[in-house]
């Protein structure tokens, strides 16, 4: 962490305060500033300007500040006890979800947002995992990654023609020096012949 003093927080301008302000609320309580989106634009340059302030302030109560300029993408680091713990199907469904995100990329679009439709999604969960969600697991994961601001879903979860907006956050957090692993992550989760689908897998 680089050294930055506090003493700006007093030498603001109400404006700037409310920007700061907005910032650590977004940080705290949703994790990620996104620049895609409307709402998070101009905290995101904010925070971007004022990078070193932003950073001390939250290490005065032992949380890390990361970005991604590339991804667009801000984020804050709690405590071990704030992770997400995630299932195994909702770890299967993440790491599809990066896949499904790499592919959006690498196509040629002008389009700045990346977007699957749910049957998309749906068939290369199968594929890949052998498994089939059902219409309330499938309900659930959703909306559990929207509450994460990893995707956002315009229309209802369980319609195979529903679009899925996938956030750069997912990249975030399965980084690009893990993607060439995440087929044989699947298979290994995949591979465990247990049954208990309410397993705590892992964090993010």
């Amino acid at each position: 962490m680089t050294e930055h003093s506090l003493d700006a927080l007093y030498i603001m301008t109400e404006q700037e305060k409310d920007l700061f302000q907005r910032a650590l609320q977004t940080l705290v309580t949703s994790t990620f500033i996104i620049k895609q989106l409307d709402k998070d634009r101009e905290i995101y340059r904010f925070v971007l300007s004022n990078y070193g302030l932003c950073e001390s302030y939250l290490a005065c109560i032992g949380w890390n500040l990361r970005k991604d300029e590339h991804l667009g993408i801000i984020a804050c680091e709690g405590s071990p006890s704030r992770a997400v713990s995630l299932n195994l199907e909702e770890t299967l469904s993440l790491l599809v979800f990066r896949l499904l995100y790499e592919n959006k990329r690498l196509e040629v679009s002008l389009a700045q947002e990346h977007a699957v439709h749910q049957y998309e999604f749906h068939e290369k969960y199968t594929i890949l995992t052998k498994r089939v969600l059902n219409k309330t697991r499938m309900r659930e994961i959703l909306h559990r990654f929207k509450m994460l601001k990893l995707i956002q879903v315009i229309g209802d979860e369980v319609d195979p023609d529903t679009l899925i907006l996938l956030y750069p956050s997912i990249a975030f957090i399965v980084d690009s020096e893990t993607i060439n692993d995440v087929h044989a992550r699947i298979e290994e989760l995949t591979g465990n012949k247990t049954n208990e689908e309410d397993t705590e897998d892992s964090s993010c």
